[in-house]
């Protein structure tokens, strides 16, 4: 995918959703995108959310002990959710007619609580936890640890207007989000990547065994 060079892992999933929608992850080096063209919020110039950003969550300078840490490397603002609550869920929401199928963002101190959810129209595309995107082998968490601290980019095959993010627990912190709308694999393409992916996960658990 020339879009996205860098990358250096790739994921497609597909579970039942409201519309079915399959999404490709991929994970590039550096803090901000590698996609020409983005818009990015990079949350800088003022500690008061952008205006497409609501509900809760804010935008943080610092870390704060045992509530937010500021994504590794990273040593400018930052959006932080649910700060300065502990559980919430913080907004995007496209300008009126504008929809992107494309969104990357570097995720700090990854954790499980944290969770994205995709939505057009108001019909979920898709949800998407921590979990999902930290690396193998790296603790849920870790503040420092590369593993836990990435740029993750995610590619639809339809588009997207608003994204949630969610936390259960201290703290959601992303920074450099950026949109854009750009060509996508075939389905096809999606298909067989997704079969491919989930025969090499069939056979790691048949090694486990």
């Amino acid at each position: 995918m020339n879009l996205l060079c860098k990358a250096v892992s790739m994921a497609l999933l597909s579970a039942p959703m409201a519309a079915n929608a399959a999404y490709i992850t991929t994970f590039t080096e550096g803090q901000t995108t590698t996609v020409a063209g983005a818009t990015v919020f990079d949350f800088e110039g003022s500690l008061v959310k952008p205006g497409n950003y609501t509900g809760a969550g804010n935008v943080l300078d610092t870390s704060i002990s045992g509530e937010s840490a500021a994504p590794a490397g990273d040593t400018t603002n930052y959006y932080s959710v649910a700060w300065p609550q502990a559980s919430g869920t913080g907004t995007f929401q496209a300008d009126a007619g504008t929809s992107y199928n494309y969104f990357g963002l570097y995720w700090g101190s990854i954790d499980d609580y944290n969770t994205l959810s995709f939505y057009s129209n108001g019909s979920l595309l898709a949800t998407i936890t921590g979990k999902d995107v930290i690396a193998s082998g790296t603790a849920l968490g870790d503040q420092t640890a590369a593993g836990s601290n990435r740029y993750v980019n995610f590619l639809f095959d339809t588009t997207f207007d608003r994204i949630d993010f969610s936390t259960t627990q201290f703290a959601f912190e992303s920074d450099n989000h950026a949109f854009a709308t750009t060509s996508v694999p075939e389905p096809a393409t999606l298909g067989l990547l997704g079969m491919g992916l989930l025969g090499a996960g069939l056979a790691r658990r048949r090694r486990r065994q």
